[in-house]
């Protein structure tokens, strides 16, 4: 969706009340730029007390936060185990060469405490 077409439609939620705004599904950060700046229109313009987002922290980058933070209160991050061998079997090992997705939550959440961003660890126990 055009993204004048998406801050009217939040206008209109605000206008009818909405005070928190949250972002999830899929991986919003696959458009990060779009959803830095419908961030930053919910504080500025709009002035919601708060927004947040859930991510699996994959696509987020320092040179987003530094532009965008300021507009985020919670990152939820995704991230089922801290068990590299659990994450193995659930497909989730490290096709990278770059530590996989435990070390790079790691990264995220220090970003998130750097740019003053709370976090929150979503969780699906698995053993």
């Amino acid at each position: 969706m055009p993204i004048e077409k998406g801050k009217a439609g939040l206008r209109m939620l605000a206008d009818a009340g909405m005070r928190k705004l949250n972002i999830s599904g899929g991986e919003p950060f696959l458009n990060a730029k779009y959803i830095g700046e419908i961030f930053k229109f919910c504080k500025e313009e709009l002035k919601l007390e708060s927004t947040s987002v859930v991510c699996n922290g994959s696509k987020v980058t320092e040179k987003w936060m530094e532009e965008y933070a300021r507009y985020l209160d919670v990152m939820a991050i995704s991230c089922d185990t801290f068990d590299p061998e659990t994450n193995e079997k659930h497909g989730r090992g490290d096709q990278s060469g770059q530590g996989g997705h435990i070390p790079h939550v790691s990264e995220v959440v220090d970003l998130c405490k750097r740019y003053n961003v709370r976090v929150k660890i979503n969780s699906v126990i698995t053993m």
